[in-house]
């Protein structure tokens, strides 16, 4: 029984004979495989610190890109909107002109509490003569500047014929 870790002279513990300890060291690889040392934690933490501010940025970016849209898109419609009712009017009414002074217009998004301008777009065009007495080309232009300063523009023609000359 002595490779049982027992020992075969009768001691305080009876019959059983005196039972001997051994003491194990663990190994290196063992003592590592306990859990992660400050060092690893203080990495795990500056990478994932480093992720975490580019999905913040790329966020940011993101709401600046969605705000440019949103006023490229209701510039579009301005001006759109413009060219048609310089189209639909009377040929008499679509004299000649240069560049108008610029009409303000405010984009107005409801809020439920009466609605605030977003944005203050300027709407100017100007009417020329393409053959005089049959053509006449108009052009609308919208400006705008964005929140970080960016001047805008958007604009849009056609050709009107005269067609109450027939």
């Amino acid at each position: 029984m002595a490779g049982l870790g027992r020992s075969s002279q009768p001691g305080r513990f009876g019959r059983l004979g005196r039972i001997t300890r051994v003491a194990r060291r663990p190994s290196a690889a063992r003592r590592g495989a306990a859990g992660f040392s400050l060092v690893e934690v203080m990495v795990a933490f500056t990478i994932l610190g480093i992720g975490l501010l580019a999905v913040a940025g790329a966020q940011i970016r993101s709401i600046r890109g969605t705000s440019s849209g949103r006023h490229l898109s209701q510039s579009a419609l301005i001006a759109q909107t413009q060219l048609e009712q310089l189209v639909r009017s009377s040929w008499a009414d679509l004299a000649p002109v240069a560049w108008t002074a610029p009409v303000q217009v405010n984009s107005v998004i409801e809020d439920g509490g009466g609605g605030d301008t977003e944005q203050v777009y300027n709407v100017s065009w100007q009417i020329q003569d393409a053959l005089a007495g049959e053509t006449r080309a108009i052009d609308v232009r919208v400006t705008w500047t964005e929140a970080d300063g960016r001047a805008r523009t958007v604009a849009t023609s056609t050709i009107r014929f005269n067609r109450e000359n027939l």
